[in-house]
């Protein structure tokens, strides 16, 4: 069968948001006169794709309550106001997007990433256009979903929006353990970055169906499944 959705990941995936995220993470410690962590240790975490709550605690574990919500917002404010702009598209990312719609396949990003900064940043990027389906932390304030990789986004926003497509007919990409584990919690197809951000032990060790060096390996991809 061929695919005939394509979830996304932004981070590391889409989108080398790489410098942003380390720019943000170093100024909000400085913000609030905490020796940064060593940059090895801020680049491990990066590569763990958490949701930004937890990339903070992972980083300064005795972070809570509201602590926590205020090293948050801090951080938040920082990323939108100085570190978004530092984000580009991987190379291939907007031929891939365009040749999805071609091949009428469906395009969705799914992120752990804040809802009004992915949709900022996919935007400004010229990204935006072409996603169907645009899914993030707080996307549905009211729900309080969990984020990936817990399937809840999948089963309960991407599935039911994609009623037609298949779990078999629907493939993820991205670039972390957390993005393949998704993948495997919602049974569907991964496919793994290794040009992104995730640890690959981490990664090969989940076992995804595929694996690509850049974006437009997905190019070939999409051909070779529909000619299946």
């Amino acid at each position: 069968m061929s695919y005939s959705l394509l979830l996304f990941d932004y981070d590391g995936t889409l989108c080398n948001s790489e410098a942003a995220i380390l720019h943000s993470l170093r100024q909000v410690f400085t913000h609030y006169q905490v020796p940064v962590p060593p940059e090895a240790e801020l680049e491990r975490v990066v590569g763990l794709g958490l949701p930004s709550p937890d990339a903070l605690q992972a980083l300064r574990p005795q972070l809570a309550g509201a602590e926590l919500a205020a090293w948050l917002l801090t951080y938040r404010s920082i990323y939108t106001n100085e570190g978004e702009e530092l984000v580009k598209p991987f190379a291939g990312a907007r031929e891939v997007l365009a040749a999805a719609r071609a091949h009428n396949i469906a395009v969705a990003v799914v992120s752990n990433k804040g809802a009004v900064t992915l949709e900022t940043s996919l935007t400004r990027l010229g990204l935006r256009a072409d996603v169907q389906l645009l899914v993030g932390d707080g996307s549905y304030p009211d729900q309080q979903l969990p984020l990936k990789p817990s399937p809840v986004l999948y089963e309960q926003i991407v599935r039911p929006f994609f009623a037609p497509v298949l779990p078999a007919a629907t493939l993820m990409i991205g670039d972390t353990a957390a993005d393949l584990l998704f993948a495997r919690n919602c049974g569907i197809d991964a496919c793994w970055a290794r040009y992104g951000f995730g640890d690959a032990d981490a990664c090969r060790a989940l076992e995804p169906k595929h694996q690509i060096d850049g974006l437009r390996d997905v190019l070939r991809l999409m051909v070779r499944e529909k000619a299946k």
